[in-house]
């Protein structure tokens, strides 16, 4: 079991501890029986994660102390709220999808969304919880995972930028290295041709070597950079990422771009990029593909980044799922609010779709500001 697996299973087996103290105090409390009713008051006023009992309207029936010095409101202001109401707009969707879950019998759930605090800030939280039909309840229990947000942030943008400069390292360093030993080559081609045909020849043959290597280092150089999106915007950075691939790897890649411009910050179309990059990189190296569309379009406020491809499909040699590439894709999705997904394509290879919400671009990265300015 690895430690995701760890983690997850230790989770649900504290809500499985709640779950049976809150039936015994539930129990209890109607037959009249002190001991567990003050076991469990114990249990619930002591734990640092946020603990709930909340009816299926969605209301905060029965909360710990926690959620104050979590969230900075009062508990009697939290019970005056449903759930919802504290949630982030852009949570509504898939906090609601996953409490359809547990109306569909889900026996647990597992999920985060964005908390609002009293300061107008918000936290990420990870929840578990458990539907109790018996009891016309869910249990729930919350852990503040925004620290861990902010540097699992922090590492994506240290590997950014370690990106690119290993970008300008190849491009400024290696290859104006390789230019000058293929000029050199050249020139000793010529010098010796009249004299030794053989070593003329070897000569020549190292020249067009390493005028293919320059070439290959200055396309690699690209894909490993951004294509600084402040100048060419993701429109230019995917342009360049699709001329890259059909040059570096000989296989057909098309854009469909139909986003409308301004719509978002710097950061989102950042992750956008590297989304579209990791699921070419997946496509080419593991599935195999000969063609690859990579497609940005607009409906009704939701943007959505989907890159599709002939190769082997998820049957095939694809990238293990639960490895670094679909975590961090899976992750930057979150960031800016979407959800990405992995399906088989309609006929073959793998459809790797990225719905994110389309805000306007001065308030689009302003949950990201407040969390990072409040820690």
């Amino acid at each position: 079991m690895d430690e995701v697996q760890a983690k997850k299973a230790g989770r649900v087996g504290d809500l499985g501890v709640l779950r049976h103290k809150m039936d015994d105090a539930i129990d209890a409390l109607s037959m009249r029986t002190q001991p567990a009713g003050d076991e469990f008051a114990r249990f619930f006023t002591q734990s640092p994660d946020l603990l709930c009992v909340a009816s299926f309207d969605g209301h905060l029936d029965c909360l710990n102390p926690a959620w104050t010095s979590g969230l900075g409101w009062s508990l009697e202001d939290l019970k005056a709220k449903s759930f919802l109401e504290l949630a982030h707009p852009d949570d509504y969707v898939s906090t609601l999808a996953e409490m359809a879950k547990l109306a569909d019998g889900a026996e647990t759930i597992l999920y985060e969304n964005r908390y609002r605090h009293r300061d107008g800030s918000y936290r990420w939280i990870q929840w578990t919880a458990h539907l109790a039909p018996e009891h016309q309840q869910i249990y729930a229990i919350g852990r503040d995972v925004t620290r861990q947000k902010r540097l699992e942030a922090e590492v994506l943008e240290i590997a950014d930028q370690e990106k690119e400069r290993l970008g300008r390292e190849l491009h400024d360093g290696l290859c104006q290295t390789l230019a000058g030993i293929a000029a050199l080559s050249a020139t000793l081609s010529k010098s010796v041709q009249a004299n030794i045909e053989t070593t003329a020849s070897a000569a020549e043959e190292i020249s067009i070597l390493l005028t293919a290597a320059v070439k290959e280092a200055r396309n690699l150089a690209h894909g490993l950079g951004s294509f600084n999106m402040a100048t060419v915007g993701l429109d230019g950075a995917l342009a360049n990422l699709v001329i890259n691939v059909r040059q570096l790897f000989r296989v057909s890649c098309t854009l469909i771009y139909d986003l409308p411009p301004c719509e978002l910050c710097h950061e989102a179309r950042v992750h956008l990029f590297r989304i579209a990059q990791e699921a070419v990189n997946n496509a080419v190296i593991h599935g195999r593909a000969e063609q690859i569309e990579i497609s940005l379009t607009e409906k009704n406020g939701t943007g959505q980044l989907c890159i599709r491809d002939d190769g082997l499909g998820m049957s095939g040699t694809v990238a293990n799922p639960d490895g670094i590439g679909m975590y961090t894709m899976n992750y930057r999705a979150r960031l800016i609010g979407g959800s990405l997904e992995v399906h088989p394509g309609a006929r073959c290879g793998t459809a790797v779709i990225c719905e994110f919400p389309i805000r306007d671009k001065s308030n689009a990265c302003e949950d990201a500001e407040l969390v990072a300015n409040r820690q």
